[in-house]
């Protein structure tokens, strides 16, 4: 039997009840936040990550998909703001990832090749 594919709405739903409580907390700490312009919100945020990341959309994209919802933003904003996410999401998975995993592996992200 075959299940109806999930809407990207409750992926995203459950992804973010995965997250450790002070993802908030880090991605100031990590200046993956800095500005309350185009992208109001830390979960705002994580979701263009989990667009280009999780879904392999482009930038071009991405920031359609944040155009139609709520504001106009342009493709060099995203690869910045993208780029501004890389200490953020390596701290999340530190922090998400059991510390064997972690060591004696090249613990390496390359998911923004900018």
């Amino acid at each position: 039997m075959v299940l109806p594919p999930k809407s990207k709405e409750k992926v995203f739903e459950e992804l973010l009840q995965d997250l450790p409580p002070e993802f908030k907390e880090l991605a100031i700490e990590f200046k993956a936040f800095t500005r309350f312009r185009k992208i109001k919100t830390v979960e705002e945020l994580l979701r263009v990550v989990f667009l280009y990341c999780g879904l392999d959309l482009s930038f071009r994209e991405v920031a359609g998909n944040l155009t139609l919802l709520d504001e106009r933003i342009t493709v060099e904003s995203v690869r910045k703001r993208l780029k501004a996410c890389l200490p953020w999401i390596k701290a999340l998975l530190v922090e998400m990832l059991p510390e064997r995993k972690l060591s004696g592996a090249s613990f390496r992200i390359s998911f923004l090749c900018l």
